[in-house]
Parts: structure tokens; sequence; C-alpha cells
């Protein structure tokens, strides 16, 4: 089964959002969504007694304004929808209906609701916080061509990808969706290739898809 890294559209105008969200969103207060994502992703490690217990609180989005926040009418469609998949900094967002899609094809992730509002009007469809629940070690460093590079740390790390080769036997028979690990991060973000045909089949929309084999960069 072939896997293929998912990339979004990114769009020029921006968000924002409510200072409590802020300070939550951005991990200011205990459990921000980044140690969640870490919590989602601990099935690499293999230990169940570290898994999350309870549900995030849902996410009032309201203007954010920050690096790598772009968003507005003009990437939606004619009808005035937004993209079914965008990112707010490193977090990807996903509709109901994409939601719908890969929850029924029983994908490896976590969702937390989302409220949209856009120049102050609330959105009528709920967004969701996708966490892919794996992350999986499964580039194959021997095989792959990339460069090598120091970390702040003076650590060797990889750098920059030209050709990406997967260890097709290290991933479980059935998984659909997960990160794969490089320099101890979770990335890129890997799907199964016959829920992107679900997908692209939908009419999916905000949503890139490269082959493994064409993938150049982590």
């Amino acid at each position: 089964m072939d896997y293929l890294k998912i990339t979004q559209i990114s769009s020029r105008h921006n968000l924002t959002y409510t200072e409590s969200t802020a300070n939550w969103f951005l991990g200011r207060v205990e459990r921000s969504v980044d140690e969640w994502k870490s919590l989602a992703s601990l099935r690499f490690y293999q230990d169940p007694n570290l898994l999350p217990t309870s549900t995030l609180p849902v996410i009032q989005i309201e203007n954010y304004k920050g690096e790598g926040a772009w968003f507005d009418e003009h990437y939606t469609l004619p009808e005035g929808r937004l993209l079914d998949l965008f990112s707010i900094v490193l977090y990807d967002f996903v509709s109901l209906r994409l939601k719908a899609l890969l929850e029924e094809a029983a994908v490896e992730a976590y969702f937390t609701e989302v409220a949209v509002t856009i120049k102050g009007e609330p959105y009528p469809e709920p967004y969701y916080l996708l966490c892919p629940r794996d992350m999986l070690p499964v580039f194959d460093e021997e095989n792959s061509l990339f460069t090598i590079e120091t970390d702040t740390s003076g650590k060797l790390q990889i750098g920059s990808v030209e050709h990406y080769v997967l260890l097709n036997d290290e991933i479980p028979e059935n998984q659909k969706l997960f990160y794969m690990y490089i320099n101890g991060k979770s990335n890129p973000l890997m799907l199964r290739s016959d829920i992107v045909e679900k997908m692209k089949n939908s009419g999916m929309t905000g949503i890139n898809y490269t082959p493994v084999d064409e993938m150049r960069s982590i």
C-alpha cells in the first residue's frame, strides 16, 4: 500500500482568536495543543498508561493574528465554503465532512471541535483540530538520500531529503494516517493512498498530495 504526504493550500489573510483561547492554544497554560499532540503520539512509545484520558476544550477561534495563520474568503470555494483542510501555525484543522470521511475510513486520529468566526460572523459549520494518533519511525535512513546538518546543540541530524524511502515492513498492515518520526519530531504527515482517493473523489479542498518518491524536504 502506497503512502502520500499531505500538504495544505495556504492563504494570505489573517484570522484572530480571543485572548483566553490564545493563552490555551499557544501553550501558556497547562496542557497545550503541543502537549496534546505529544500525548497523541505516545503509541510510538508503546505506553498506554500515558495516553490521554480526557478531551480538549472547544477552541473559539476569532480573528487569529499570528505567524503562519493566513486565511480569508479569497481561499474559499465559489459558494462560500471554507477549505476542508487548513493550518494555523503547525496545527491542522478539518471540516465536518472531511472529519466524517476520515472517521468512516477509521484513520488513527483524535478530533477536537473548533468554532470558527470570520470577520466577527460565526461560520455555520464546525471544524476540528486534527491530531494524528501515531508517530512511526519508518524513515529508511539506509536507503534514503539526504544531507546531514548540525542542530543548535551541536548534534548531527537529518537535513534536506532528496529521496524518501519508507520501511514498509515496519508500518502496521492497516495503518492509514501517521506522522513520520524524523529527528525526534512528528513530520511529515502521511496518508494511505486508498484514503487519498476517497478524499479526491469526494472533492475535498485545500489539500495537496505528494507521492513519497517525489518528496524533497522534511
